[in-house]
């Protein structure tokens, strides 16, 4: 009864998952030992794994990948929620295609620390360092572990925080926004 082929079961997860929202995160980091240009994408498995004694924050990347190999090389990275779809689509390209490094240099600040820019449709911001030691391959995708060195709200174009943005969700393939709260019996 709880035996069957990996394909099916792959399948059967794959449709049960989708079942349940995930928040999006833009995860941006630079090698800049090398010079290279910032490298980033979207994840929608970013959550927080502890906040005592440290702070520490995890996601899911499939391997080989671009960024995982910048945060390795600069052993930092920025995670920024995403409440914009427009953004969420622009982290999801080829990265061999030519729009990528225009993708980058428009959503990206120039300081070099992964931060996006203000008004790209971001809410907040968690500066991370890897945690090499806790974080673990698992097939063909590696469980990314940081230890957060600082967070906070975006500051919009208007010069207010992005606090009340609400983060945008991916369900059933579709983009969504949480509603309201539903009262407790």
């Amino acid at each position: 009864m709880y035996e069957a082929d990996a394909e099916s079961v792959t399948e059967n997860v794959r449709s049960l998952m989708r079942q349940i929202p995930h928040p999006l995160t833009v995860i941006v980091a630079q090698d800049l030992a090398s010079g290279s240009p910032p490298t980033g994408l979207l994840v929608s498995s970013f959550n927080t794994v502890t906040l005592h004694p440290t702070p520490y924050v995890s996601f899911n990347l499939k391997l080989p990948s671009t960024t995982y190999d910048a945060i390795k090389a600069s052993r930092t990275f920025t995670a920024s929620a995403v409440a914009d779809v427009q953004l969420a689509k622009d982290f999801l390209l080829d990265k061999k295609a030519d729009r990528y490094v225009e993708t980058m240099r428009s959503n990206v600040c120039d300081r070099r620390d992964g931060m996006l820019k203000p008004g790209r449709g971001a809410i907040w911001w968690v500066r991370c360092r890897w945690a090499e030691q806790m974080s673990q391959p698992v097939g063909d995708h590696v469980i990314v572990v940081a230890e957060v060195l600082g967070a906070s709200y975006y500051t919009g174009l208007d010069g207010q925080d992005e606090s009340s943005e609400k983060a945008l969700l991916y369900a059933k393939g579709k983009y969504r926004i949480a509603g309201p709260s539903i009262a407790e019996k």
